[in-house]
């Protein structure tokens, strides 16, 4: 009659099956995700979710890397060193035609950002006021076929324009006279300016004959997509919890972006911040395999990729939560 010395190794059993259990929802997947540039509110989303404990309650261990070039991220994803990047679309298309192996599994913001930038006093109303103007650029190639696409939207060609490469000191060459309009982000530059006193007059690209585009995509590795799932889809449904705050509770959102990165307090990133709420990714939502492609074909037609891609093997949907928000 050993009925109570049997209770009691059931009730042990049982409560070690309950810790074995609680320790694997506890296990987390170590994750290395690389910015596209400098902490911003481009990137709030992540640090709401970060703030909040979710990329943990997924399963995910994330270290936040940032960029000592905004030419690595790719690079380093292709190559091992990160699991995961931040990257505009365009970049992500050129990388893939120069053979590095990536795939996109999400986006993070699915609108244009850029533009050409003027100040209200140059005299400039309409982009075919450009015409025999200098247009300040930082990144060559894309830059100038961007501006020269966008300016001959409008019949001002190449040769009626002078583009100046002015690095990263867009800003500074726009109020100093140095050109007479910069490429911008319509939710950075165009604030910055307009706090600096400046009236502004902006020409968002997708008005000009430029192509949709992704301004911030998420890319691995392809074997990650089969090899480690569970902690991308773990990765993919937190940072979709992050935009829904963004979205549904912004002043909660900012206190919380805020809080991650102090440094980041001031007028210009609670405005920048502002200004990028509507433009985030619902669900992480990539574009359809139509907007793909005609990305690809105004790329192939300007020089900037040698090759064009059929969309399954760009981007996959198959990590992303599901609408109904689970």
């Amino acid at each position: 009659m050993n009925t109570g010395r049997e209770d009691r190794m059931r009730r042990i059993a049982a409560c070690v099956a309950l810790l074995f259990v609680g320790l694997v929802g506890l296990a987390q997947d170590p994750l290395t995700l690389c910015l596209d540039f400098f902490p911003n509110p481009n990137h709030s989303p992540i640090y709401v979710a970060a703030e909040r404990g979710w990329f943990e309650e997924e399963g995910v261990d994330l270290d936040i890397v940032i960029p000592a070039n905004v030419s690595d991220p790719l690079k380093l994803v292709a190559a091992g060193r990160f699991d995961v990047a931040l990257t505009p679309q365009i970049n992500y298309l050129i990388a893939r035609s120069e053979g590095l192996p990536l795939i996109a599994i999400g986006s993070l913001i699915d609108h244009n950002l850029g533009g050409l930038l003027s100040l209200g006093s140059s005299g400039v109303r309409d982009l075919g006021d450009l015409r025999g103007k200098r247009i300040g650029y930082s990144l060559a190639p894309l830059e100038p076929v961007l501006w020269e696409t966008m300016l001959g939207c409008v019949g001002v060609g190449g040769d009626e324009i002078e583009l100046v490469n002015v690095g990263f000191n867009t800003v500074a060459a726009l109020l100093s006279g140095g050109v007479d309009a910069i490429g911008a982000f319509r939710n950075y530059e165009l604030i910055h300016v307009e706090l600096l006193g400046e009236a502004t007059v902006f020409f968002p690209q997708e008005d000009y004959c430029v192509p949709d585009t992704e301004d911030i995509i998420i890319v691995c590795r392809p074997e990650d997509v089969r090899e480690r799932a569970s902690s991308l889809r773990g990765l993919l449904a937190a940072l979709s919890r992050g935009v829904r705050v963004v979205k549904d509770d912004p002043d909660a959102a900012l206190a919380d972006f805020l809080h991650a990165l102090p440094d980041l307090d001031d007028e210009l990133n609670r405005l920048s911040f502002g200004a990028t709420v509507p433009l985030f990714a619902s669900d992480l939502a990539l574009g359809d395999a139509e907007s793909w492609s005609a990305l690809q074909t105004y790329l192939f037609a300007h020089g900037l990729v040698d090759q064009v891609f059929d969309a399954d093997v760009l981007f996959t949907t198959e990590l992303l939560p599901q609408s109904d928000g689970s």
